[in-house]
């Protein structure tokens, strides 16, 4: 296992009183030994047969199974301990890079950015949104990566053009209102009256007119 890995997490805390900061202090030692232990449990998980590894995820409770899938990677030097304990599609994939960038996004943030400044923030990967999952993680599997803050502001203004298209297509779709449907933006809007006496073949042949 990586000797890059750290299991202390700083919270550098202000506003609190003497007594509060050593209770703080005290929770963060109880947390570096929680990931000590992972660390030591997911290396003699590692220690045992892969045979012996399969018949334990087949036998015990199926909602352990991601948390096996876990250990080993932690074992196996691919996943941070860190990782281990939270979830979420974001931290699924910071997960997927080498575990030193792993170590380095976890304890700086990973860079966000923006078309509104130049400048871009360092958000934890247990805050991100999911669109801003989909910025900055790209590639999957072995290929999977963090866009450099240039170019995230290029895919940032891809989607800013590509919404601008779509609202001009949508803009463009006529609208229509008869007694039992509408149709908008392309769709039909059937009408509760409607819905309770039923369609006609010849309702539906209107709504496809009502549609080109």
């Amino acid at each position: 296992m990586s000797s890059l890995i750290t299991t202390t997490i700083p919270a550098d805390v202000t506003g609190l009183s003497r007594t509060e900061q050593e209770l703080l202090a005290s929770i963060m030692q109880d947390v570096k030994r929680g990931l000590d232990a992972i660390m030591r449990a997911a290396r003699t998980w590692m220690e045992l047969s892969e045979k012996a590894r399969g018949r334990i995820v087949e036998q015990t409770r199926p909602s352990l199974r991601d948390f096996w899938t876990k250990l080993e990677r932690v074992g196996a030097g691919e996943l941070h301990p860190q990782l281990a304990t939270v979830s979420g599609l974001a931290a699924r994939y910071l997960g997927k890079l080498p575990i030193e960038e792993q170590e380095r996004y976890l304890r700086d943030g990973i860079p966000v950015a923006s078309l509104r400044n130049k400048d871009h923030r360092l958000v934890d990967v247990v805050l991100m949104t999911e669109e801003q999952r989909k910025q900055v993680f790209t590639g999957n599997g072995s290929t999977t990566r963090v866009r450099s803050v240039e170019e995230q502001r290029v895919w940032l203004s891809d989607q800013a053009a590509r919404r601008v298209l779509q609202k001009e297509k949508l803009a463009g779709l006529k609208t229509v209102d008869r007694v039992g449907w509408s149709v908008r933006s392309g769709k039909v809007f059937v009408k509760p009256a409607r819905v309770e006496t039923g369609l006609t073949r010849r309702d539906l042949e209107t709504m496809l007119r009502d549609l080109e």
